[in-house]
This record gives C-alpha cells, sequence and structure tokens, in this order.
C-alpha cells in the first residue's frame, strides 16, 4: 500500500526546486543575471539550463519530475474512481495530464541544443506541457464537483486555475497591444510554472485518507 499523497508533494517540488536551484547554479557561474525573476523579468526558465553545471542539472530533474507527473495522473484516475466517478472522465483526464508529461520531455531534452528546428521542439513543448496539464487541472476540479465532493481545498483548486487562466489572457493580450511585451514575458512564465505546481501541493491536502493498494499475481 502506498501513499498518493507522496506522489503529489513531490510532483509539486521537485519542479519548484529544480527551477530554482538552476536558476542559482546558473546565476552564480555567471550564465544569467542576479535578479528576482517573478518580478524584474531578466531572465527565461529555459535560460537557466542551457550552460554549465545547471545544464546537467535541469535535465537531471526534470525528466524525473515528468514521470512523476505520469504517476500523478494515473493515482488521480484511481482517486476519481474511487468518488464513483465515471471510467471514461478519468481516463480523459489521465490522456490529457501525460500528453503534458510527455511534452515536458520533449522539452527538456531540446533544451541547450542549437538550430531552429530544436528551437521549435521547445517552443511546442513548453506550449504543449503547460496548456495540456493545465487543462487536466482544470478537468480534475470540474470532476471533483460532479462527484459531489465537499472538500475545503476546492475552491482553492479553482482559484489556482481561474488565476492561472487570467493571467494567461493577460499575457496574450499584452502581446498584443504593446510593443515592449518581451520585457515582461519572461516573468508571466515564472508565475505561470509556480501556480500550475502550487495545485500539486493543494492536491495533497485533498488526498488526505487517499491509498492505492498494489496486488503481485
Amino acid at each position: 500500500m502506498s501513499s498518493p499523497r507522496i506522489v503529489a508533494a513531490m510532483t509539486a517540488l521537485v519542479p519548484i526546486v529544480a527551477i530554482h536551484s538552476t536558476y542559482l547554479v546558473s546565476a552564480v557561474q555567471g550564465h544569467v543575471p542576479w535578479c528576482f525573476p517573478y518580478f524584474e523579468s531578466c531572465t527565461s526558465i529555459s535560460a537557466t539550463g542551457r550552460h554549465g553545471a545547471a545544464y546537467f542539472l535541469f535535465k537531471g530533474t526534470m525528466i524525473p519530475a515528468a514521470m512523476l507527473l505520469m504517476a500523478f495522473w494515473y493515482l488521480a484516475y484511481r482517486w476519481l474512481r474511487s468518488l464513483g466517478d465515471s471510467r471514461n472522465a478519468g481516463r480523459t483526464i489521465f490522456v490529457i495530464g501525460m500528453l503534458g508529461a510527455l511534452f515536458l520531455i520533449v522539452y527538456t531534452v531540446a533544451l541547450g541544443a542549437s538550430g531552429d528546428n530544436f528551437r521549435l521542439q521547445r517552443r511546442i513543448g513548453i506550449i504543449c506541457y503547460f496548456t495540456f496539464t493545465y487543462l487536466s487541472q482544470l478537468l480534475l476540479v470540474w470532476r471533483m464537483g460532479h462527484c459531489r465532493m465537499q472538500d475545503a481545498t476546492r475552491p482553492w483548486l479553482f482559484g489556482l486555475c481561474m488565476t492561472t487562466l487570467s493571467i494567461g489572457v493577460t499575457t496574450l493580450v499584452l502581446d498584443a497591444v504593446i510593443d515592449n511585451y518581451d520585457d515582461y514575458e519572461d516573468a508571466f512564465e515564472w508565475i505561470l510554472a509556480l501556480l500550475v505546481h502550487l495545485y500539486f501541493l493543494v492536491i495533497l491536502v485533498t488526498w488526505k485518507g487517499f491509498r492505492v493498494r498494489y496486488e503481485v499475481r
């Protein structure tokens, strides 16, 4: 028997710690400037993992983070089934979440490689990772309501999803109406990444008492 809460905690904390550790290592080695990237927009998350020791740190942590994400969405499927939700709904969330995790791997593998093809691969990878992961998160909150689950964390999960959506829409509007949007884009990227990963920490509380038993035959 295992605790899915451990997987939820690691799904949140591994990428959060990895991203910030990579930034610190890259800044110490002089590859990115010292700043508070959430407000100063001095560097992108991608730039922190392109050079030096940070290159190996980023790849060595984000690929396991993608594997944890896959495990999380499988457990989310099992959890919804335990609440009495339909198999198709849980399976849809699982498949979309798995796609997000796979695109995170695509992005991570391409990071640091030169060439237009790798640049396109990185862009597709990171956009699809955020998009599919967010959709899975939003669908999970929706199915919690469908299962009539009365939990204090559901408003927090919904609030995180709406905040993420609002910021995402804001970035699109700013990109269309101001010429110097590039000066702010990196900061929005850091904020969105943090919100997406904080979602899994809230699930950690939601899954209190949830257990999964495995049998070997």
